[in-house]
């Protein structure tokens, strides 16, 4: 515990913060997978509250892509550093495809092998394109340290137009801009680089100390609103890590956590205990098996209660696996200290 407290000290606790909120808001989205499907044909508002929780949730990507940026500028990518993560993601990858295999002896042996290289299999495709921005990010940081702020906005704003480029004048293309752009639907290396450079420009511009959180709130419920009313109208372009408005919103969200001041000592131990903790969260609880067999499985009774209901039991659940997958990684955490494994914690 004392590593990880060294590990973390002088850092942005209020962006740490948002790396604890971002990893459960993801782990809502999952939860929420299996019940979207089984609310349009329901009634008593269950589709509309379920997809506001969807929406409000959908920047959660686009907010680690903002993070690692944010607090990248200037950082030292190491050979190490990305040993160690790659460590972590075979050591789950390939450990629970070997407790599937011991518990359910009819799987088949290729996704043992497919588990074995999860970054170039595409077990977990986030952690696939984020290797691929590591290897961009020294030139990226240098262009955040070189460039001067005026052309680096002009770059986050050339972000923001192609996204909304994407998302507006799609349907009335003859091509696909999102695959001509490189960017897609956001899985992809080149949407986090660019992702990378708006979070470098946020920390350049000094927008944290100009900008008031309640603006920052202000934006972040506009946003919001208008991905959910567009979902509400039948009108799904802006549910995507492409649409300007869910980037608008992870851009306010990350002023206004990196904005917040964190004093309390038992708010700093608990950020310095689930903030390193984060990635291992997301290896675990999306898993493939342990997905299909435990969270897809005990949600779909939830469309048939009310909505409030449901939406509540989305968010309890969703606290409950977003803990057990916490202890997991901090067993691992300990269990690699003791090896004299260098834990490496994704930026």
């Amino acid at each position: 515990m004392n590593e990880l407290k060294r590990e973390w000290t002088g850092r942005n606790m209020g962006i740490e913060l948002l790396r604890i909120v971002a990893m459960f808001m993801v782990v809502l989205l999952h939860m929420l997978m299996p019940i979207l499907r089984r609310t349009r044909t329901g009634g008593g508002g269950v589709f509309e509250l379920t997809w506001l929780l969807e929406c409000a949730c959908y920047c959660a990507v686009n907010c680690y892509g903002l993070i690692s940026g944010y607090v990248g500028a200037g950082a030292r990518v190491s050979i190490g550093r990305a040993a160690g993560l790659w460590l972590q993601v075979v050591f789950y990858s390939l450990g629970l495809a070997l407790v599937e295999l011991a518990v359910n002896h009819g799987v088949s042996k290729d996704p043992i092998l497919w588990s074995a290289f999860p970054v170039t299999s595409g077990r977990y495709w986030y952690m696939t394109a984020y290797f691929g921005l590591m290897l961009l990010m020294p030139l990226l940081e240098a262009g955040v340290r070189s460039l001067s702020e005026r052309t680096l906005g002009f770059l986050a704003f050339g972000v923001l137009i192609l996204s909304a480029s994407v998302t507006l004048f799609a349907p009335y293309s003859d091509m696909n801009i999102g695959i001509v752009s490189g960017i897609g639907a956001g899985y992809n290396v080149i949407w986090l680089a660019l992702l990378y450079i708006t979070g470098g420009f946020l920390r350049r511009s000094g927008f944290v100390k100009r900008v008031k959180k309640r603006y920052a709130a202000a934006l972040c419920l506009v946003s919001l609103a208008l991905t959910w009313l567009g979902a509400m109208g039948d009108d799904w372009r802006y549910v995507s890590y492409t649409s300007p408005t869910v980037l608008l919103e992870g851009m306010a969200l990350t002023v206004f956590f990196a904005g917040l001041e964190i004093n309390g000592k038992i708010m700093k131990r608990a950020v310095g205990i689930f903030a390193p903790a984060a990635l291992g969260v997301y290896l675990v609880h999306i898993n493939h098996w342990l997905y299909e067999a435990l969270i897809g499985r005990f949600t779909l009774s939830f469309p048939k209660l009310s909505a409030p209901v449901c939406v509540l039991l989305v968010i309890l659940t969703g606290a409950a696996v977003y803990l057990v997958c916490t202890a997991i990684e901090l067993v691992r955490l300990r269990l690699f200290r003791l090896m004299r494994v260098k834990n490496s914690h994704q930026r």
